[in-house]
């Protein structure tokens, strides 16, 4: 299994800002790297040799920039490293293995009839080995971890109700009940002696999204349209998780008289949820993305015409952008976690 021990150069914190410029410009030389990231170009050097012997990126070749000699390119090594995300939904459970690049290289899909532990724990256990047995002894060999991203309140009833409306109060009441002290990730890393990481499902999409996706700053709120409202917040360039793992919990954000945005995340609900966002938080990006097919070019057009209004309440309005990898962005973020984990230069996460 490969971590971070692997390579001494890991623990230099600029070795993982020079890992994370490679993987968001695909291809990169060395002059280009120094400049980015404000490194004398022997430091730089010194960082892509150690890499390259790690075999974490490799040479693609010359180009030639402006006047001059041409100069070596680098780009990741796909299969240097491999993890394994999980997304579990209350009514699916899904699986991919991932490269060091992000790509999607396997994939499951497993329904859940019943949202209950004692159904949803073993079904997760046996997917999960059925995806490990699948791996060649390469994979099994790099992989890094497995990723779990889930709902943070998997018990919750006002959240299952939506998804289960046949269900009594009652039966509401059992369910919330039968989550409470339940931990599907150290359950799943004792059984399989693997690591296992745990991330809020909007955290782990927003943290995909900073990864593989192409946010035009640093700073971002993160919306997902899915089975319910998810979000997640990245400051300076790094997720932030919050306290209790659970910063940017938009689905439950007050947007008329006694309704959540969850209800009903339409335009007038979302942009005066980010009205009251947007006043404690001043950032200058939101991104929205959802789990279906559907167009938002519409929906950002709606919200965008409403935060015309904002600058008379003294607030400046994002700029909104659609995110970019639709119904694979939690899934992909669950991957991210261990990558996340172990290569990237925030060390606050997880």
């Amino acid at each position: 299994m490969r971590t971070a021990a692997n390579s001494a150069t890991l623990g230099d914190l600029n070795v993982r800002l020079l890992l994370g410029a490679v993987r968001r410009r695909g291809q990169v030389s060395r002059p280009e790297l120094a400049t980015e990231l404000a490194l004398s170009l022997q430091a730089v050097t010194r960082i892509v040799a150690g890499l390259c012997r790690d075999g974490l990126l490799q040479s693609c070749g010359k180009k030639t920039l402006g006047v001059g000699q041409p100069t070596q390119f680098y780009q990741l090594v796909p299969d240097a490293v491999f993890s394994i995300g999980i997304q579990l939904q209350r009514t699916r459970l899904q699986l991919v293995l991932v490269d060091f690049c992000g790509n999607i290289l396997r994939r499951q899909r497993c329904p859940l009839s019943d949202w209950l532990p004692q159904q949803v724990q073993p079904a997760l256990l046996q997917q999960t080995r059925q995806l490990l047995t699948q791996l060649s002894a390469l994979q099994l060999e790099r992989l890094c971890g497995i990723g779990l991203a889930m709902p943070w309140f998997a018990g919750n009833s006002q959240f299952a109700a939506r998804l289960y409306p046949q269900l009594t109060a009652q039966q509401l009441q059992a369910l919330q009940q039968a989550w409470q002290g339940v931990d599907l990730a150290t359950a799943l890393q004792t059984e399989l002696e693997v690591p296992v990481y745990l991330e809020n499902d909007g955290s782990a999409a927003a943290a995909a999204e900073l990864w593989l996706g192409k946010p035009t700053a640093t700073d971002f709120l993160y919306l997902y349209l899915d089975q319910l409202v998810a979000g997640g917040l990245v400051l300076n360039g790094q997720l932030w998780r919050g306290r209790h793992g659970n910063a940017a919990h938009l689905a439950v954000l007050p947007v008329t008289q006694g309704q959540l945005l969850l209800q009903q995340p339409d335009a007038d609900a979302i942009s005066t949820g980010l009205q009251a966002a947007m006043a404690l938080l001043d950032i200058p990006l939101v991104i929205i993305d959802s789990s279906t097919a559907r167009d938002l070019a519409p929906l950002l057009a709606g919200i965008q015409q409403r935060l015309q209004t904002w600058p008379t309440f003294g607030l400046l309005a994002p700029t909104l952008q659609q995110g970019s990898l639709g119904a694979n962005a939690m899934l992909l973020g669950a991957a991210m976690l261990p990558l996340y984990q172990t290569y990237a230069a925030d060390r606050t996460v997880l």
